[in-house]
């Protein structure tokens, strides 16, 4: 009976992923993702993309698995939809081990509940088709997580090897992702006992991550910190705003189980202290660190890999709350209860992805230009790159065209990959970028900008004949003549 409620469940859990994620599969790259593979995924070599590690965007491990992913590429669907996959399916793996490693813990229909809400929210379902490392990161940490519970519990040593290994995986995506291992340390650092400080265990949990962290770096350490660097400088300014768009996602993804979570707080008010939830609670704090303490704090897409574990808490005040009710009352049967909040669950999953609903919390979180988790702009339907790059293969001046010049707000990389998969691959193109402005503009250039910039400003710079070629609600196109 066991068996065949938990299979319910998991068949449950992908039919809402796999048809839940539709939507997100089927959009086109934007720049990070088009820069990513372009520059880094499509590499000759392992050893080229770890060597090459000159900008955030190479997340290296990520990186080179989507690199043997986009070989197994057979022609059926889109390429951009097929790489897509491979975050889709570490989406699945987070959740089946996630489902697995606790479902004995908080009870097979609490994690379902939880996993529903988490896995059908719009930051998850994000993420999990983005052609980011951010999915790989979560997958990794929950996968280290499961080792290290086990690794204090009995202190076995084929436990610590599964915990740095993952602890290395996740780190080789993610150099951040030491935050979301810290909240590993967390969750299983009560596991240690009140005296951790006497246990072993406790300095292996502690320090395993640290050594994957300086074994995968050292080799290209100078490469990491001007990574650094460059992360620092592009990150946002307001520590605040970051700190609402981390925050606000769990907000809306739990609404429907706020009553629930606050549960959590009881284990405060006990008059024996709570050892185990107290310290697993300061999981919530993480995020703070880097948000207060850095310069300029990290983008809120940094701290996803830590939504698994948040879950994770939600899930551990779901259950006492499931407990106390059910003992309330005792005529309201637990298969009732848990069938009711998979209902609400499912519902709520299906609110959330009202366009309004996501707009409004997008403009909370950063607007359409920041927003890392419910409607940025490249999930709203003016975003056409692909588009656009039909338009311009069609279009017999532009296939004669001796070059391609594109601003930077034109969305350059996802342009020049839909232009290559729409056979305009041998015309240099040309944009202003870190490695210097675009001194002149050969003849007979077709140029691409985005549909509410100002064309004049590009014909004071380039003296020539300019001709509007045809405008759609993502870009306007011209054609360059001296």
């Amino acid at each position: 009976m066991f068996r065949t409620r938990s299979l319910i469940y998991g068949i449950l859990l992908c039919t809402l992923v796999f048809f839940s994620a539709g939507i997100y599969l089927v959009r086109p790259l934007w720049f990070d993702e088009a820069l990513t593979v372009q520059n880094f995924a499509l590499l000759d070599s392992v050893e080229s993309i770890y060597f090459n590690y000159v900008i955030p965007n190479n997340q290296i491990l990520y990186t080179v698995m989507l690199h043997y992913w986009i070989k197994l590429y057979c022609g059926l669907g889109g390429i951009d939809e097929w790489m897509r996959l491979l975050s889709l399916l570490l989406a699945g793996v987070t959740m089946l081990y996630t489902y697995r490693r606790f479902r004995v813990t908080f009870g097979s229909g609490v994690m379902a509940v939880i996993l529903i809400t988490f896995c059908c929210a719009p930051p998850f379902l994000l993420h999990a088709t983005a052609l980011r490392g951010y999915m790989a990161g979560a997958c990794f940490t929950v996968l280290a997580l499961g080792a290290a519970l086990d690794y204090v519990s009995c202190g076995r040593l084929r436990h610590w090897i599964r915990y740095f290994f993952f602890s290395l995986c996740s780190v080789a995506v993610l150099p951040s992702d030491l935050l979301a291992l810290a909240g590993v340390w967390f969750y299983a650092l009560p596991l240690c006992g009140r005296s951790f400080w006497k246990n072993k265990r406790f300095y292996f949990l502690i320090f395993t991550p640290f050594a994957a962290f300086f074994l995968f770096y050292l080799p290209i350490f100078p490469q990491l910190l001007q990574v650094i660097r460059v992360g620092s400088n592009e990150s946002w300014k307001n520590p605040g705003g970051v700190a609402q768009a981390v925050y606000l996602p769990q907000l809306l993804t739990y609404a429907m189980l706020l009553l629930p979570a606050f549960s959590l707080l009881n284990s405060f008010r006990r008059k024996k202290f709570n050892w185990l939830r107290s310290c697993r609670a300061g999981i919530w704090l993480l995020p703070l660190f880097p948000i207060l303490l850095l310069p300029a704090p990290p983008f809120p897409r940094v701290f996803f890999p830590l939504f698994p574990l948040f879950s994770l808490l939600i899930a551990a005040g779901l259950r006492d709350f499931t407990a106390t009710f059910c003992r309330l009352k005792k005529r309201f049967h637990k298969k009732f209860w848990i069938g009711g909040l998979v209902i609400l669950a499912v519902s709520w999953c299906c609110i959330q992805q009202q366009q309004e609903l996501k707009e409004l919390f997008s403009s909370r979180c950063g607007g359409a230009g920041r927003d890392d988790f419910y409607s940025p702009y490249y999930l709203q339907s003016g975003h056409l790159p692909d588009g656009t790059a039909r338009m311009i293969s069609r279009n017999e001046t532009l296939r004669q065209a001796q070059a391609f010049y594109l601003t930077f707000n034109s969305d350059p990389w996802p342009l020049m990959f839909y232009l290559r998969l729409n056979g305009i691959s041998e015309k240099p193109f040309l944009f202003d970028g870190p490695r210097g402005m675009v001194n002149e503009l050969p003849p007979n250039t077709g140029v691409i900008l985005k549909s509410d910039e100002d064309q004049s400003l590009l014909a004071r710079r380039f003296k020539g004949r300019w001709k509007l070629l045809f405008k759609n609600d993502n870009h306007q196109v011209w054609s360059y003549d001296l």
